[in-house]
């Protein structure tokens, strides 16, 4: 069987082919793509194995796909001038959200915060 060419796709064809590159182009799952979009996986699944391959691109590298959970980082304190330094943590949150927590942070309200910042607006 012939492999169709772009240009050859039925209207469905072209629908699916766009929601592939979309797909490819976002740091998501399939699964999480079909539901952002309210798409059945399986129909996603037969489609992208039947589709013809896109020509590779010609621009950068693909983006890498944000962090899925949060990224601590720990800051080390100054000793050398006796500067107290204002955080002794940080901690970037999947939204990209910044927290900076003085040396003596109390947990569970950092607990709570962080909860708080994981409900969507």
């Amino acid at each position: 069987m012939a492999q169709k060419t772009l240009k050859s796709l039925s209207r469905r064809g072209r629908f699916w082919h766009k929601h592939v590159q979309q797909w490819q182009r976002s740091a998501m799952t399939q699964i999480q793509y079909c539901q952002e979009h309210d798409l059945s996986v399986a129909a996603f699944r037969w489609w992208r194995r039947r589709l013809p391959p896109d020509p590779p691109a010609l621009e950068g590298p693909k983006p890498l796909p944000a962090a899925s959970v949060p990224t601590f980082t720990e800051i080390r304190l100054p000793t050398g001038d006796g500067a107290a330094a204002p955080y002794a943590y940080e901690i970037i949150l999947p939204d990209r959200t910044h927290l900076r927590l003085r040396p003596n942070f109390d947990p569970a309200a950092v607990a709570a915060l962080v909860s708080v910042l994981r409900v969507p607006c």
